[in-house]
């Protein structure tokens, strides 16, 4: 049985402009880089035996400071684009208050944010309805490929692993959808450099 460390990348210069990140990427912000050298250190006793991370610029980036900091630099990321964030079509780079108050708008005003979190599917296709760039995805391809890099990883790493996994808020909050969706009641907001522990089966 693996465990896997599954963490948000930390602040980058979207997400300290209020902006939606999705596949368009920004570099970590000072702020960023001093906060994922912490969670390194949170993770400092925990022998690592792999580390991956989205292919964007602040998933590497994140993975790579947090692996320096926990002085397990000898570990190399391995980038998956099937840890990506969910593309958001035309509401990439849209300002969050823009971003929440579509979503809202096309699904109908969720009663909190857990409420949100349970309506994932709903969110997901609402964003690929109204999407002009056609790029946004199914949330069963989301998960699809999310769990895909799970089973996949697990198989290679095999029991007693412990693994490190740096992706994005929505694609974290999918795995949790699929396996353990009680969770998500309790979820709120995944801020940056925040993980959660996932033990595979």
């Amino acid at each position: 049985m693996a465990t896997f460390y599954v963490a948000r990348h930390e602040q980058t210069l979207l997400n300290a402009l209020g902006r939606a990140q999705g596949w368009c990427d920004s570099p970590l912000t000072k702020e960023g880089e001093d906060t994922a050298a912490g969670l390194g250190s949170l993770l400092s006793t925990v022998p690592l035996h792999a580390a991956y991370a989205s292919d964007t610029m602040r998933a590497v980036q994140t993975a790579r400071i947090c692996l320096e900091a926990a002085g397990q630099g000898s570990c190399s990321v391995i980038e998956d684009s099937r840890l990506r964030e969910w593309c958001l079509g035309s509401m990439e780079a849209e300002s969050n208050d823009v971003f929440s108050r579509r979503v809202s708008e096309w699904i109908g005003p969720p009663d909190s944010l857990d409420d949100m979190n349970r309506r994932l599917p709903e969110v997901a296709e609402a964003l690929r309805a109204h999407d002009e760039t056609r790029t946004a995805e199914p949330f069963q391809s989301i998960a699809n490929r999310a769990m895909a890099f799970l089973k996949d990883a697990d198989e290679l790493h095999g029991s007693d692993s412990n693994v490190l996994v740096v992706t994005h808020a929505f694609l974290i909050k999918t795995m949790l959808f699929i396996i353990e969706p009680e969770r998500l009641d309790v979820l709120g907001k995944i801020d940056n450099g925040s993980f959660v522990k996932l033990y595979i089966e």
